[in-house]
């Protein structure tokens, strides 16, 4: 598989072989599988986060195109925002996936939007996207994952060619104006063998935006 159908490994044989054989061949947790009824995504902000008594009952999957993404992030405004792009194929991913929902829980739902974004769909007909979802839904409810959960219904390579990303994880963190900052990934390698993470590059960037810095001094990306 090229490297546009399938997210490029980041980090080294013996840090994926030891997370496969924790988490199993296909990425699943152990976490009981959900009901597939759930499907209706809370707007963004509607509930003050670490409020829920059960938060992986309250976790909620929407399937949206990519221009429909797009609309949802661009109707943020006023808050910083966070897209994190992953798949239960993606091993690098999954691994960072629980310092989203952290960051989710660790600022109040006015100041910041933590949206992820599954890019499980593969495009074939014989598997819908919402065939995905009993698997996307039990990868989030075992991370407690009550932010914004999306499961493209548009295509992996076909989303990774209109935005020119190479590979999943890639992150976008956008200033409350709305406008693109950065956009964490590795297909130059920035970041080396190990990829970005949340600890080192994304939560010192939201720290600094929610600290009213100006987008403009925190190197802005625009790809």
């Amino acid at each position: 598989m090229t490297i546009r159908t399938r997210p490029r490994c980041l980090h080294t044989v013996a840090v994926a072989t030891a997370l496969l054989l924790a988490i199993g061949c296909n990425g699943e947790t152990d976490a009981p599988t959900p009901p597939t009824s759930a499907s209706n995504t809370p707007e963004p902000g509607s509930t003050s986060s670490g409020a829920q008594a059960n938060p992986a009952e309250a976790v909620t999957l929407t399937i949206k195109s990519w221009k429909e993404t797009e609309a949802l992030i661009a109707a943020q405004k006023g808050k910083v925002v966070v897209v994190d792009l992953w798949s239960t194929s993606c091993v690098p991913c999954m691994k960072e996936f629980p310092n989203l929902v952290a960051l989710h829980e660790k600022f109040p739902a006015k100041k910041i939007t933590c949206i992820s974004v599954s890019c499980d769909y593969e495009g074939l007909e014989e598997e819908p996207p919402e065939s995905k979802k009993p698997s996307v839904m039990k990868f989030l409810k075992s991370t407690k994952a009550t932010c914004t959960n999306l499961l493209l219904s548009d295509a992996d390579v076909d989303v990774y060619d209109k935005i020119e990303l190479a590979a999943i994880p890639a992150v976008y963190v956008y200033d409350t104006a709305g406008r693109m900052v950065k956009r964490f990934d590795n297909d130059s390698g920035e970041y080396g063998d190990e990829g970005f993470t949340y600890k080192d590059h994304i939560v010192p960037l939201v720290e600094k935006l929610l600290g009213g810095e100006s987008s403009a001094t925190t190197g802005n990306d625009t790809r």
